[in-house]
């Protein structure tokens, strides 16, 4: 069994750190907990594999002192490693991700895992351990009542931690993300096989008192289970990654109208195209997507901005009229995503104060200009969202009209 773990967990390790170690250099560029729980997840499940193969297991052992001490570290990563899982699965959840909610989870959680790493500790120092047992050690010291108690401190505490994300996870819905349900589902399987690995070490550790050697062959196997779940777990960020990127690269397009009519014409750009951030390239950028949106995002807030001079409430006003005019549904057919009031008000605004600009007419009187757009009120982690909703409405005939009807309007009363 060696022989094959060895290689395995060498190889499962050095991928799975090295994912973390480059997640972990995104959050540099995007200050995201969800980001930064995930690098941390797969350095801790990198670090698990590594400290579980037999090699790394007896130089660490015989590096402290302790020829068992990698068999109190894999739980602990474990737990520490589900933990972090547990954290994520409530930030997959708008509801959930508010700082006042995560930190009544926190006070809520902290104490289970702090507890059960302090007790299982405990117990490891105070047991009387011989020889290194990699792979073996349940099967091993079996008799060893110290090593029985760490082991049931460690499941209670997994099994709780396991079955609640798994509980959280298939609450989870994502509204236009279908495929995220099939993620999830791995990530469920990953945490499932944690289980799996509890049951065949629970056979070893208990069915090896009526002969040591007879169930030892259990405790190794138990480790297959958990390279099944690391590879359920790998396919399921895997998948998340991919979509998400996939999804960022669809809202960047859409963006881009929203991005062209606000800041692509307005006079500066021709001095100084780059309004928001000045251009630059390297191998992390060229596929970070997240950052190149965040570029986008951020350029088009900031030319948004620059056409406040010509914001009027006329188009908003015009929006709200011709929604509720009869044969409204006919026009409604064209629209990709649905009808969004707001992001339909904002993106006649915007769409009437580009055209003002261009056409270079003076800024409105500070008594008509409106002070704020529609979308001005929402949240953070709406904003990318909503951005999107209002490209998408650029060109929806009720947002053309209402443009038109506010030119029109303005035109006849500085006659």
């Amino acid at each position: 069994m060696e022989a094959f773990v060895t290689p395995v967990n060498l190889v499962i390790a050095a991928l799975t750190i090295g994912l973390g170690i480059a997640k972990a250099a995104a959050v540099r560029q995007q200050r995201d907990w969800a980001l930064r729980l995930t690098a941390s997840v797969l350095v801790l499940a990198g670090l698990i594999f590594l400290l579980a193969t037999p090699l790394v297991y007896r130089a660490v052992g015989n590096a402290v002192s302790s020829p068992n001490i990698c068999a109190l570290l894999v739980p602990v990563s474990t737990l520490l490693c589900v933990g972090h899982a547990h954290i994520l699965s409530q930030l997959w959840q708008e509801d959930r991700r508010s700082p006042e909610v995560m930190r009544r989870t926190a006070a809520r959680w902290a104490p289970l895992y702090a507890g059960a790493i302090t007790v299982m500790t405990a117990l490891y120092v105070h047991a009387p351990l011989g020889p290194a047992a990699p792979l073996k050690f349940a099967a091993v010291y079996s008799h060893v009542p110290e090593v029985v108690a760490l082991h049931f401190v460690y499941w209670a505490a997994l099994i709780t931690t396991v079955v609640v994300t798994v509980r959280e996870c298939s609450r989870l819905s994502v509204p236009g993300r279908p495929g995220f349900r099939r993620a999830l589902g791995w990530f469920a399987v990953a945490l499932g096989m944690d289980l799996v690995n509890v049951g065949l070490t629970a056979t070893a550790l208990l069915g090896s008192k009526a002969g040591p050697e007879q169930l030892a062959g259990a405790a190794e196997s138990a480790w297959v289970s958990t390279i099944a779940g690391c590879i359920a777990a790998n396919i399921a960020l895997a998948s998340m990654v991919l979509r998400s990127r996939r999804a960022e690269r669809q809202d960047r397009r859409t963006l881009q109208n929203l991005h062209d009519l606000v800041v692509g014409r307005d006079p500066a750009v021709e001095q100084d195209p780059h309004i928001v951030l000045a251009p630059r390239w390297s191998l992390w950028t060229r596929f970070d997507t997240s950052l190149e949106l965040n570029s986008l995002m951020a350029e088009t807030h900031d030319g948004c901005g620059r056409l406040s001079p010509w914001w009027s409430p006329l188009p908003a006003a015009a929006v709200a009229r011709l929604a509720g005019a009869p044969g409204q549904q006919e026009l409604d057919e064209g629209l990709p995503a649905g009808w969004n009031p707001a992001a339909a008000q904002e993106a006649a605004i915007l769409l009437h104060a580009a055209q003002a600009r261009d056409a270079g007419q003076p800024a409105l009187p500070v008594g008509t200009q409106l002070v704020k757009l529609p979308g001005a009120d929402v949240e953070p982690h709406a904003d990318r969202e909503h951005l999107v909703q209002v490209a998408r409405h650029l060109d929806h005939p009720v947002v053309v009209e209402a443009a038109e009807l506010a030119r029109q309007v303005l035109a006849a009363s500085t006659s």
